[in-house]
Parts: C-alpha cells; sequence; structure tokens
C-alpha cells in the first residue's frame, strides 16, 4: 500500500518567490543515475527542487557483495534515497508504492505494485504535491520510460494525468491546497546517437547489447530519442562531481550506471556532462533547442 506523503510542510514564505522544481520518477537511483546533474545545477543556483520517488526499489537487483541486503531492500534504498537527494540538495518525497520490477518479472502480479495501485488514487497524489509545491516546472520520464520499464511508463501516465488535472478546480476538489497549473513539463530522454556509441562500445567489450543490465532484460538496441526531438539541453559540467557523489550513495545499485564506466572520466567529463529532455507542455517544434527548464518564466509566479 501507499505511504502518506513525506515533506509536505507548507512553502516558507522565500519560497513564493523562487523557482520551483518538480520532478516524479520511478525508483530509488533514478534522481541521480539520470538527471542528477541537472537538479544538482538548479538547488545550487537557488531554486527550490521537489524530488518525489514512487516506489521502494524492493524488486531491483543488487551488485555484487550486498547480496546481505536482498532482506531488507526497502529499508536500504529508502536510506541510499534520502542519502543522495541530500547531495543534490533537493527536497524527498516517498509516495510509497512496491517497485513493480521489470517487463514479465513475478513482481508484476505483486497486488500493492505501483503498476496495479489505483490510477486515480495515484494521479491524485501527484495533484497533491504540485497544488503543495506549487513548481513552475514539472519533470518525469517519458512515454517509453527510457527502456521500457513498466514502473517509468506508469510514473509518466500519472505524472501526465496530474499536470493537467493539478490547475482545474473541477478535479480532485477534495484536495488541496487550491488549484495550480505548472507551466512546462519535461520527459528525461537521451539521444539514439548516443546509445548506438556505447552499443559498439559493449560489442567490442564482448557484451550483447541486447542483454544489458545486471538482469540481462535491457536490449539497447530499442532505446534512445532522435536528436531533434531532445529539445532541453542542461548542462552540468560545473556539477559533475556532486552528481557522482549523489550516485556513489547507491551502493546497492553499483553507485552508478555501467555505461559511465565504460569511458575514461575525463572524457565523459568533457563530452557526456549535459543532460536532455523533450518539452511536452508547451510543446515544441523538432530541431527546437533551449538550454535552461526556467528561461522566460518568472520565479514569483
Amino acid at each position: 500500500m501507499a505511504e502518506p506523503l513525506a515533506g509536505q510542510g507548507p512553502l516558507d514564505s522565500g519560497g513564493a518567490s523562487r523557482y520551483r522544481l518538480l520532478v516524479v520518477l520511478a525508483h530509488p537511483d533514478d534522481e541521480s543515475f539520470g538527471m542528477g546533474g541537472t537538479l544538482a545545477r538548479y538547488a545550487d543556483e537557488g531554486a527550490d527542487v521537489h524530488i518525489a520517488i514512487a516506489t521502494d526499489g524492493v524488486a531491483g537487483s543488487v551488485a555484487g557483495g550486498y547480496e546481505h541486503t536482498l532482506k531488507e531492500l526497502a529499508l536500504v534504498r529508502r536510506k541510499e534515497v534520502e542519502a543522495a537527494v541530500g547531495v543534490l540538495g533537493g527536497t524527498l518525497h516517498m509516495l510509497g508504492y512496491r517497485d513493480s520490477g521489470y517487463i514479465g518479472d513475478p513482481a508484476n502480479q505483486h497486488p500493492d505494485a505501483f503498476i496495479n495501485s489505483d490510477t486515480d488514487e495515484a494521479t491524485g497524489r501527484v495533484v497533491a504535491l504540485i497544488r503543495q509545491i506549487r513548481p513552475q516546472v514539472v519533470v518525469t520520464h517519458d512515454e517509453t520510460g527510457g527502456y521500457y520499464h513498466p514502473d517509468h511508463i506508469y510514473c509518466w501516465k500519472i505524472t501526465l494525468a496530474a499536470f493537467e488535472a493539478a490547475g482545474d478546480a473541477a478535479r480532485y476538489p477534495a484536495i488541496g491546497p487550491t488549484p495550480y497549473q505548472p507551466q512546462r513539463l519535461y520527459y528525461t530522454a537521451f539521444s539514439n546517437r548516443m546509445v548506438k556509441f556505447f552499443t559498439v562500445l559493449m560489442r567490442l567489450r564482448g557484451q550483447d547489447p541486447k542483454r544489458a543490465g545486471r538482469n540481462k532484460d535491457i536490449d539497447w538496441t530499442r532505446i534512445g530519442i532522435e536528436p531533434h526531438r531532445l529539445h532541453a539541453h542542461i548542462n552540468y559540467r560545473k556539477y559533475w562531481d556532486v552528481k557522482r557523489a549523489a550516485a556513489a550513495e547507491h551502493p546497492s545499485q553499483g553507485g552508478g550506471p555501467a555505461r559511465m564506466r565504460m569511458l575514461p572520466e575525463s572524457v565523459q567529463r568533457r563530452y557526456l556532462s549535459t543532460e536532455t529532455f523533450i518539452r511536452a507542455y508547451p510543446p515544441a517544434a523538432d530541431g527546437h533547442r533551449e538550454y535552461d527548464l526556467f528561461a522566460g518564466i518568472d520565479p514569483a509566479s
């Protein structure tokens, strides 16, 4: 069952005149392994960064040497994400659902799995966060979930629905405070050119890109977005070390994605220190490029 939302205290008086960012992601580690550089950058620049994690990560696998954590994995991953969000400078909100596991995982059938939750209720939880935090910008996974993870896709589904409902007084009238409509919605996404590059590296290392990941259940040949559909390009080179430090707070997950160990860190820092997003609302034309999620937004709005 879902647990009560954490971190729902009212905004302080200073919060009303600051940029506010809400990201809604599926699992503990998504905040660091994915868009951690962007989160660190905006937190350091003075934005109120709120990070909502939908599930407890209990259906995930563990890195070598962490097999002993399997009996209490939800607690371990809760502590890890708390530490990571602290490094990034954000405020953590746990939606409290059970990890559903990847495609075909027996965990898909668990009655408390995120993907089996009541969609209206789950959407309402995100509506509550939006109305409480009043973020100008909301970010979640894209409709593919990045690599077709069921929890990522469901997270996209309920966040999109909440984005559309939060400003409508007729929707979720019992959820306060007053309705609020964020100005922008972005999806996390990455270039298929980058995917193809790492696919070549994997094959050179004798790895099968169609059976990647700790559980050999990720097909790299199916993922990635055409570059012209990536609208926002956020450079986080200045915060490279912060993102790495946040990822390291997830040791049961290996302390960072495996792809980041394929190249020397100096090369990664120079050429891979940009995180990319699709601007879903207001929709952007193919080929549009922007470099700040808050460009043109009044922080008092």
